[in-house]
């Protein structure tokens, strides 16, 4: 189950994230390890059913739920019902059962709770981000999280059988702060496609970016504020003050896209700071980029900086890493796994722009010690693939259904 997200969709804009990568990943290679595999998700542009597929043994199922056009999460609960209504007429047309049910996010566990109870099968949630967490740590001025989906996930964790989390982490975070029973958790990190995210010539990145003789320093990700792009713009803006001529021909390459219903503002204000701060000719905004071409961009750049406020993984430290950027990030959630303090990186303990800006300093003066970090970083990576995430994740489903387990 992906209620607000669909895996085809383009991570970096709108509600796209690491969970679709992470549900696309998994789903072909549990496919290909002989699951068969539907993945639910709300299509706003018919009123029909389309299916589309993922590979051999896995599909992409669109169901009709609310109005034919995007819906703001805040507003997809009203629509949950109908949504499994949806679900259990494509069951009905297909003939077909199911072993188990995962849900991705709150508001498919709260659908994967009602078919729980009506198909009959276990329920395995992956929540992805915690709204407690993100409450936690939200910038000034950011909306906390509604109570419907503090409750939701209190609910959804309660009929979960299995839930998985990327981290020890955010393992602590789900019993520390929702209560749930910690026999019940599995930690199944995500992983990293080798096969588009490895080492290349800088050069020739920089060169297939249009990027020739600037050096790079990289954001990735949603322009919303829990991910940090304004501490991002604030560094830059510290770091060429501090060093006019040791950052003359530095730049901060921003790819990702608008996120919310006010993402257009977002970005209008995301840019103001930049001018307000003298450095908004050395900003660059580029859209969400497709994997293979976000390589490139990890490749050309001197240093990825991931100054999140909350970050339950944080895949693109991890995709960077294995591209042999190193990564200097929030030492906040899944980040602390992700990157190895002065080993593939640096972890900075606060939000300070001003501590970020002295790392990257720090790294854009020291070529041996980023060729050092990017080396570890590739070792690093090696640890994480897709298959051994599709692997764990399969384990967990024998463990809830015995003639699985005995296959």
């Amino acid at each position: 189950m992906s209620v607000h997200t669909s895996p085809t969709d383009q991570p970096g804009t709108g509600d796209s994230g690491g969970m679709n990568v992470y549900i696309r990943q998994v789903a072909s290679r549990l496919a290909a390890r002989g699951a068969e595999v539907d993945v639910f998700t709300r299509h706003r542009d018919a009123s029909e059913p389309w299916i589309e597929p993922l590979g051999d043994g896995a599909r992409v199922i669109g169901v009709k739920a609310g109005p034919e056009l995007a819906v703001p999460k805040a507003a997809l609960p009203r629509y949950l019902p109908e949504f499994l209504g949806g679900v259990l007429g494509q069951v009905r047309r297909d003939g077909r059962g199911y072993d188990v049910v995962h849900a991705h996010y709150w508001l498919s566990g709260w659908v994967g709770r009602s078919a729980k109870e009506i198909l009959g099968v276990p329920l395995v949630s992956s929540f992805h981000t915690l709204g407690k967490v993100k409450n936690y740590a939200r910038a000034r001025g950011e909306a906390a999280e509604p109570s419907v989906r503090l409750r939701g996930e209190e609910r959804v964790i309660l009929a979960s059988d299995r839930i998985l989390a990327p981290t020890p982490a955010e393992a602590s975070h789900l019993v520390g702060l929702y209560g749930a029973d910690g026999r019940g958790i599995r930690v199944v990190p995500p992983g990293v496609d080798h096969r588009l995210f490895h080492p290349r010539p800088p050069d020739e990145a920089k060169a297939r970016l249009h990027l020739a003789n600037l050096r790079l320093a990289l954001f990735v990700g949603r322009l919303q504020s829990h991910k940090g792009p304004d501490i991002a713009v604030r560094a830059l803006a510290e770091a060429c003050a501090r060093d006019p001529e040791g950052t003359h021909d530095l730049v901060l390459g921003i790819v990702g896209g608008p996120s919310g219903p006010a993402s257009g503002a977002d970005v209008a204000r995301l840019m103001e700071l930049a001018t307000a701060l003298g450095v908004g000719e050395r900003v660059i905004l580029f859209p969400a980029q497709p994997q293979r071409r976000l390589a490139d961009f990890y490749a050309a750049a001197e240093v990825l900086l991931v100054p999140s406020r909350s970050e339950s993984f944080g895949l693109v430290a991890l995709e960077a890493e294995a591209c042999g950027t190193p990564v200097i990030a929030s030492a906040v959630g899944g980040l602390r796994h992700v990157v190895d303090d002065g080993v593939t990186g640096r972890l900075i303990p606060s939000h300070d722009p001003a501590d970020f800006a002295e790392r990257l300093l720090e790294l854009l003066g020291d070529p041996s010690s980023r060729a050092a970090f990017g080396a570890a970083g590739v070792a690093h990576a090696t640890r994480f693939s897709w298959d051994r995430t599709a692997a764990a994740v399969l384990d967990v489903y024998r463990e809830l259904v015995p003639s699985a387990a005995a296959a």
